[in-house]
């Protein structure tokens, strides 16, 4: 079960949105390409590149979580948008639950 409060660090990978990617990829591309350790308790965000699915991959003492929402078609998740060329940068917890909770509309369909 994905255990997460406001007490967690939330880094948001900017570049990955590779969705077919279980734990041993994502445990890769944390320690790898960010120079981050999973253990320490940090809550990593990725994103579909259509922005419907999200994941949010932490470690909790003694197992790995990696939890998934997805919209249906006709929403998505807004866009995380930050100044610079960082690959992964922190938010706040605030912003996470903005992020899980507000979904956007990708159309109006007036009949």
């Amino acid at each position: 079960m994905l255990n997460i409060t406001g007490l967690n660090h939330f880094y948001y990978i900017r570049n990955f949105t590779d969705m077919r990617c279980k734990h041993p990829r994502v445990l890769s591309v944390i320690r790898e390409q960010l120079q981050r350790e999973p253990s320490d308790g940090d809550v990593f965000i990725f994103m579909s590149k259509d922005r419907r699915i999200v994941r949010m991959f932490s470690f909790d003492k003694r197992a790995y979580s990696l939890f998934e929402k997805k919209f249906v078609p006709g929403y998505q998740f807004m866009k995380i948008v930050k100044v610079g060329d960082e690959t992964t940068y922190r938010i706040d917890w605030k912003d996470v639950v903005l992020l899980l909770e507000n979904p956007i509309i990708k159309s109006l369909n007036i009949r």
